[in-house]
């Protein structure tokens, strides 16, 4: 029997929508943009879909922080903005920084594809 190899994946898809600014950073030829993107799924408690005391159905949100570099960020901060719809595909990365004696972590999204919606 021959035994398959795996190789270990990094991969994220995310459908969501645009919750903040989108800021520039860096350069033009070097520099890339950041926003927030919230990702919403529905409320299922005994097999039906929860609706708030307004009728609007209840949700689970997450946001992510997601960065995109060079022309694929220059394409999004020139035809998006907060609100619209985006299909990212990228990778989950992990930093540390450390700021006035206190260290911070963060879980950003890496773009490397982005589908306007």
């Amino acid at each position: 029997m021959k035994r398959e190899r795996h190789q270990a994946m990094n991969k994220v898809f995310l459908s969501g929508r645009i919750t903040s600014d989108i800021t520039r950073f860096g350069t033009d030829s070097k520099g890339g943009v950041s926003f927030s993107l919230v990702t919403s799924k529905p409320v299922i408690k005994d097999g039906q879909v929860q609706k708030d005391d307004n009728g609007y159905t209840e949700t689970y949100d997450e946001f992510h922080q997601v960065k995109a570099f060079n022309g694929l960020g220059k394409s999004v901060a020139n035809n998006k903005k907060k609100g619209d719809k985006l299909l990212v595909v990228g990778e989950i990365r992990y930093s540390r920084n450390e700021r006035d004696g206190r260290t911070y972590y963060n879980t950003d999204i890496v773009a490397e594809e982005i589908e306007f919606l």
